[in-house]
């Protein structure tokens, strides 16, 4: 394959990236505005009342920590997610593209990340009114009954992304330690080139 079809290649696998991406942020921030505007002061009970519908907002990080916290502690937040979601967009341009399942949870990961950053960013967190109450990030679907908060699409999108990071690191990526398919072929293949390169140095 000629360097040219290669680049073509690696910028049609990066765009689809880039695509799942926005499509993400798209149902994240969609159902969030309906949530807004439908849900505000209801609870709407679903499957014989196992999950529910009701709009809250959410000033802290996950499950509701550091609601309290100071306007440094939230602002200190909010940095250190974009940093953690630039340095996942750097990741996956930089990760071979036939890496395709470890790409994909990179996607995910930085879709919810950058999908609640925009609540925070939105609705400034680290600012408190007269009530001592913050708006935060709108969340809508209720999993108590499971033990979980009310929670939204992009924190689905965030614990998917890490579900399938453990799934490529175990077994649907060429570096897995237990890897299947066509990453156990890729891998026998990467240690080839690596063998190949380490002859070519004795030489």
């Amino acid at each position: 394959m000629s360097k040219q079809s290669k680049k073509s290649v690696l910028k049609g696998s990066c765009l689809w990236g880039i695509l799942i991406f926005a499509l993400l942020i798209f149902i994240d921030q969609i159902t969030k505005i309906a949530a807004e505007l439908y849900l505000s002061g209801k609870d709407i009970p679903l499957f014989g009342g196992l999950v529910s519908l009701t709009l809250t907002h959410n000033p802290g990080i996950a499950y509701g920590i550091g609601s309290d916290a100071s306007p440094t502690v939230k602002l200190a937040v909010i940095i250190v997610t974009g940093v953690l979601m630039a340095g996942l967009s750097v990741a996956y341009f930089l990760t071979d593209k036939r890496r395709s399942f470890l790409r994909t949870a990179f996607v995910f990961i930085m879709a919810g990340g950058v999908g609640n950053l925009i609540d925070r960013l939105y609705y400034k967190v680290w600012l408190v009114d007269e009530t001592a109450i913050a708006v935060g990030v709108r969340d809508m679907v209720n999993l108590s009954k499971f033990g979980f908060a009310v929670c939204n699409f992009a924190d689905f999108f965030i614990s998917a992304g890490a579900v399938m990071l453990v799934l490529s690191l175990l077994f649907f990526d060429s570096e897995a330690f237990y890897p299947v398919g066509k990453y156990k072929a890729l891998q026998k293949e990467k240690e080839g080139e690596e063998e190949r390169k380490q002859k070519e140095e004795t030489k």
